[in-house]
């Protein structure tokens, strides 16, 4: 998981941490009772780790616009598609979202500085996209579990396609070598970095 802050608010970006156990790592006081100012949360996929936390973020900031793909809507009625099963649980979510879906390359917010677009790249989900924000001039793209440092998203669970992401990865190729990038799980990156050692970067 990942908070943004800055003069245009925070942002969440895949909420798998509580906001009780956010505020103790990241120092934010007040964070876990709706006080810091949350504008949006970020959801880069459908998985169960990556929105596990979701209801209590809403809850907390009831404001806050939650950006989704609903291509991935049908994993989150369903604990095996969204993988909530391998914490021997059945989670069925039911949250509401704006959706960006079609929404490739757009920007979903823009204020203060601030300017977030969103780009569908299916592959490890039918509804997976990355972020690219810009943030006073300084770019960094935050890609979910599409790619990772020196690897990319597995495509063996439901909905993933080993074809989808060959493509995602190739047009995420062609964006600026120097921009970094900042994976769902594991280190960050760059694309330069990537083209240069990722194997599924050809």
């Amino acid at each position: 998981m990942y908070i943004l802050t800055g003069p245009a608010g925070l942002f969440v970006i895949d909420p798998s941490v509580s906001p009780e156990r956010a505020e103790e790592l990241c120092g934010l006081t007040g964070l876990s009772k709706g006080e810091c100012g949350v504008k949006g949360i970020l959801l880069t996929h459908g998985h169960h780790d990556h929105i596990k936390y979701i209801d209590e973020w809403q809850d907390a900031y009831p404001t806050a616009k939650t950006f989704f793909s609903s291509n991935d809507k049908d994993l989150l009625g369903n604990g095996y598609m969204n993988c909530s099963y391998m914490e021997g649980t059945q989670v069925i979510y039911n949250f509401k979202f704006t959706n960006v879906a079609s929404l490739n390359g757009a920007s979903i917010f823009k204020a203060d500085g601030l300017d977030i677009k969103v780009y569908e790249t299916p592959g490890h989900t039918m509804g997976s996209v990355c972020y690219l924000v810009c943030q006073d001039g300084d770019e960094m793209f935050f890609t979910g579990d599409t790619v990772f440092a020196g690897s990319v998203g597995r495509t063996d669970m439901p909905g993933g396609s080993g074809r989808d992401l060959r493509d995602s990865v190739r047009r995420i190729s062609k964006l600026n070598p120097e921009l970094k990038i900042y994976p769902g799980h594991g280190p960050d990156s760059t694309i330069g970095d990537e083209i240069k050692s990722n194997p599924f970067f050809d």
